[in-house]
This record gives structure tokens, sequence and C-alpha cells, in this order.
């Protein structure tokens, strides 16, 4: 099969599932992430064969295009076909049973990323104390929740430490990481940086632990954690005080599931993405009161969110002691994400 005829393919056997538009965005893009194949090759020799340079896929072999094909049909993610999405610039390896990346998370990161130079960063004016008393494991070996050793060793003074909860494929986690590392040596600054994610999911963390060994990087540390019903005592034992929390938990309604892709429903993690219609602010909430506890005073709490609960959750954390707590658009003009202070 060639090129030209793969992307007609696809616009004939995907029609009932797609838009037009949307199969023949993603018949080139699984012609540039699964066969390696450009978008300007695409265009430029569309009579090639497409496995004729077995040499675009690893172990010298290439996939069958028909089978490619099939799974499109089936509505498999094209992310899950090709093992990988990008996001803020690097590939993250997905599958199934984690959540896909979406360009949205990517506004939220970098809006974090943002308030740490200007409100973190030393230098600036009204800025909190980054990092705090010191942390009884520095120097020390530490247990996770679940006990299972780290061999995390603390030696920076006053670490500034960020905790991204529900984290699935670690994206936000490992993203964070890199621009906030990013500002400190643009910034020149002695600050350090410790960041953790969570999940109660064992298939997601296998895969945002797995970006350690693409990326070698020492931080982020990933751990199992159950946000609703997890030893709270013991993390709190073992992470310490934090200066930002961050979290895009399942905020999904399940009345809004007949307005879902059939990619996303059959395919993807339904305990990441939806929450029941009778409490639809339980993981916020939850997350708000680990923060209470968790925050240095003058710490930072960022969600993606649900913009249909956007008011509900604003008032829930103003009744939990946050301040300054903004509602932010995303791209589209869609209320998105949520930030608060932690002011008791």
């Amino acid at each position: 099969m060639n090129i030209r005829q793969f992307i007609e393919e696809c616009k004939k056997r995907l029609s009932p599932l797609y838009p037009a538009g949307e199969i023949s965005s993603l018949a080139a893009r699984a012609l540039e992430d699964i066969f390696n194949i450009s978008r300007t090759h695409q265009l430029t020799y569309p009579e090639e064969e497409i496995c004729s340079n077995t040499s675009v896929s690893s172990g010298g072999r290439c996939s069958d295009p028909d089978e490619v094909i099939s799974r499109l049909e089936s509505g498999e993610p094209v992310q899950y076909i090709a093992g990988f999405e990008y996001f803020c610039g690097e590939k993250f390896k997905v599958g199934p049973g984690v959540l896909i990346p979406r360009p949205e998370t990517e506004e939220l990161v970098n809006l974090i990323a943002e308030a740490f130079e200007r409100d973190f960063l030393p230098g600036d004016a009204g800025v909190p104390k980054y990092g705090g008393p010191e942390s009884k494991y520095r120097g020390k070996r530490c247990q996770c929740p679940e006990n299972q050793e780290t061999g995390i060793t603390f030696n920076s003074p006053q670490p500034f430490k960020i905790f991204d909860v529900c984290t699935g494929s670690g994206c936000i986690a490992w993203s964070l990481h890199k621009l906030l590392q990013d500002a400190v040596a643009k910034r020149n600054t002695e600050i350090s940086l410790e960041s953790y994610g969570c999940d109660i999911s064992e298939t997601a963390l296998k895969y945002a632990k797995s970006q350690r060994f693409l990326y070698g990087r020492r931080w982020p540390m990933f751990f199992r954690y159950d946000v609703l019903n997890g030893d709270f005592p013991a993390l709190k034992s073992f992470i310490g005080k934090l200066d930002i929390i961050v979290s895009n938990p399942p905020y999904i309604a399940e009345k809004e599931k007949e307005m879902m892709h059939k990619n996303v429903l059959d395919f993807e993690p339904e305990e990441a993405l939806f929450v029941s219609d009778d409490d639809p602010l339980l993981f916020y909430r939850k997350i708000a009161e680990m923060a209470q506890e968790l925050l240095y005073p003058g710490g930072k709490l960022y969600f993606e969110i649900n913009p249909l609960f956007a008011e509900d959750l604003e008032q829930m954390l103003k009744e939990k002691g946050f301040c300054n707590v903004l509602l932010v658009k995303d791209i589209n003009g869609r209320i998105r994400f949520a930030s608060a202070s932690y002011c008791s």
C-alpha cells in the first residue's frame, strides 16, 4: 500500500467515525508517527510504498498499514497505536490504561511556569518564601506511603516542592519540573527543585516512571496513592510541606458520556475521566483538603476543571480558606483552569 492509497482507505473506512477533515489529519499523523513519514514527504511522494524503507520502525520491521487502519476503524486512538503523544515539546509514552495528554493541559503547565517565575523566584516583590522549615527527611533515605524505599536523599536546603495529584502519564510533573528548572537556571538562583506525582493506577504509574529512561532525569518521583481513601498521615509524613499542588483529576460527569467520542469511551481509562453526577467536585474537594495540610502559607493550588462546575469549585475553595481564587479560560475561551493561594 502506498501513501496515497493509505489516505484514501482511511477516508473510506473511517468516515462513519470522524468528519472528513479530522480523517485527513488522522491519516497524516498515523503516517508520520507510526511509519515515520513526514508531512512533507507525504505530499511530495504520494506513490511511495509505505513499507519501502523498513528502517523506519524499530527492529527493521514495518507495521502493516491495513492493520493500522483496522485499529483506527475500531476507534483506537492513534496515540495508542504509535505508543506516544506529544506534550510541551516532548514525547510521552502512552497506551491502554493511561489517559492521553491533551493540548489544554499544556496551557495549565505554562500557566504554572509563568506564575513560578513571577511569584516565587527570589528578587520579585511580595514573593512568598520558597522552601520553609527543613524537612525531617533531608539527608535520610525515605519511605513512600506504602513503605517502599525510594532511595531519595534531600541534600539541598529548602527545596521548592511540587506535587502532581492524579498524575496519569506524568506529563504535568515531568514538564513542570523541566520548565521550572529552566527558569531557575535562567535566573541563576540556588533553588533546588523536588517534584512528585501520585496515582491510584499501577498502569499509569508504569508509564509515568518509564519517561525516566527516555529522558534520563532524576525527578519527578512517582508513587501509588489513593486520593479518596489513602493513608493521608503516611503521605504527609513522606512528602512534607509543599509549594505547589497541581491536579488534572477526573472531572467529566457521567451525564456527559453521551457527548463523548467512541475512541475516548471505548479505550481511555474510565476512572481517569469520569466522576459521579451526584458529587462532581469529589476529587477537587479531597485535594483541597490535602492542600490545607500540605501547602506552605502562600503556596499555590492549580486545577484543570470542568467549565460546568467552575462557580461551585470557586465557592468551595474560598470556603476552605483559599484566597486569590482565579478561574482562567483556555485558548478556546472556555473556563478550564483554577488557581488559588493557601492563606490560612
